[in-house]
């Protein structure tokens, strides 16, 4: 027999209602077989999301590596991609921007995830404002099959945003304004 020991406190194990138990504790044990340490249902439960994210991090970075070369090689002259992680935990995205200088702005595409296709969104640092792209019909998130068919909404996204700046620029400087 397994000698239960909670991970938490390192006290011995005991049993109650014929399942194991920490008394200093107050919590009910369960083997992480991963570990081999006795935690609590909720340990258990935030050690394997954790891990499923880690896996799906692995995964989008693996993805983004694959895809970056082909990228580029459909992006317009000037423009520029790379690899992005938003923060910490969050899974890899490629950057999509325009030319130096023409609007601060990026697309990202992320990967496939497994329960969804690549998705296509924007940030526009200039209004603040980001979104990502839409289907056709609704207000639901576009989705790609293929890296090219994200990558050409991605430029088409970011080239509204740049004809949006120079429609605001145009308004902002029409001489009745002034």
């Amino acid at each position: 027999m397994t000698t239960i020991v909670c991970a938490t406190c390192t006290n011995p194990g005991g049993s109650r209602n014929g399942r194991p138990w920490c008394d200093p504790c107050g919590i009910w044990l369960v083997l992480h077989e991963p570990s081999g340490q006795w935690v609590s249902y909720a340990e258990r439960e935030y050690r394997q999301r954790a891990a499923e994210t880690e896996q799906a991090i692995a995964a989008s970075i693996r993805l983004v590596d694959e895809h970056l070369a082909r990228v580029h090689e459909l992006l317009p002259e000037g423009w520029s991609a790379r690899t992005h992680q938003a923060m910490r935990g969050a899974l890899y995205a490629i950057a999509i921007d325009a030319p130096d200088g023409v609007i601060d702005a990026t697309s990202y595409l992320q990967p496939p995830t497994g329960r969804f296709e690549r998705t296509v969104t924007v940030h526009n640092r200039v209004t603040g404002v980001g979104f990502p792209s839409f289907a056709d019909g609704g207000a639901r998130a576009a989705s790609f099959h293929t890296v090219d068919a994200a990558i050409e909404d991605a430029v088409g996204l970011l080239r509204g945003e740049i004809h949006d700046l120079e429609a605001r620029r145009r308004w902002r400087d029409h001489p009745r304004l002034r």
